[in-house]
């Protein structure tokens, strides 16, 4: 699934049934992900320090040079990118990183190094992740607590002692609190529990991923 980006950027999302032999052979970032919000800024000066087989542990990459690549990997946690003319980020927004805003955080590292008009004119892709009818989450637990307190409203739903949470719609609502336009944010509307285009944990893949590749041509 080739993501519509502008010319300068690269970026393609592989499916279940996707061949990863379109990823070119240049260096590439994929860190070992943690279910936190640790974004790590990737330039020029830097990068060649955390190349593979190099795994820092972070679930967000912002990435500023064309020198290398970055790929993170999904199963029912959503995939997103944000973009702008001259950087590109990629955030592993599961449960945990969407109750921390991982995605709000990545927009303020943005804002502090391009100001605030980049930020607001950079634009969204919200991949393929567990829809809120299939995620469903004990309503007593920790995280599904902090979910609650964190999550706007119109994004959960409690029933029969369980909670169901809607990833993808509570990342674009942080989105746009940070002032993105709603135009500029795309969502793939794909379930991962139901499609079987796709790896989902929770259906029972608990190794194989789905691959979120890009690069700054």
């Amino acid at each position: 699934m080739q993501i519509k980006t502008p010319e300068n950027i690269y970026a393609q999302f592989f499916m279940k049934n996707d061949s990863l032999s379109e990823i070119d052979s240049m260096p590439r970032i994929s860190p070992e992900q943690i279910h936190g919000d640790t974004i790590i800024q990737i330039n020029d000066d830097n990068a060649v320090n955390y190349i593979l087989p190099e795994r820092p542990k972070a679930d967000g990459l912002l990435l500023t040079t064309s020198k290398v690549s970055a790929s993170m990997r999904y199963a029912d946690c959503a995939p997103v990118m944000i973009y702008g003319e001259k950087w590109l980020m990629l955030l592993h927004s599961g449960f945990k990183g969407t109750v921390l805003n991982i995605s709000g955080k990545g927009l303020a590292l943005v804002k502090e190094l391009y100001g605030h008009d980049e930020m607001k004119k950079s634009c969204a892709w919200i991949g393929p992740c567990i829809a809120r009818d299939d995620y469903e989450r004990d309503l007593r637990e920790e995280w599904s607590i902090k979910g609650m307190n964190e999550f706007h409203r119109e994004n959960f739903d409690v029933r029969d002692e369980k909670i169901y949470f809607d990833l993808a719609g509570e990342i674009k609502t942080q989105l746009l609190e940070c002032g993105l336009d709603e135009k500029n944010i795309t969502l793939s509307g794909i379930n991962t529990y139901t499609n079987p285009e796709c790896y989902s944990y929770r259906r029972g893949d608990i190794h194989e991923r789905m691959t979120l590749y890009a690069k700054i041509i």
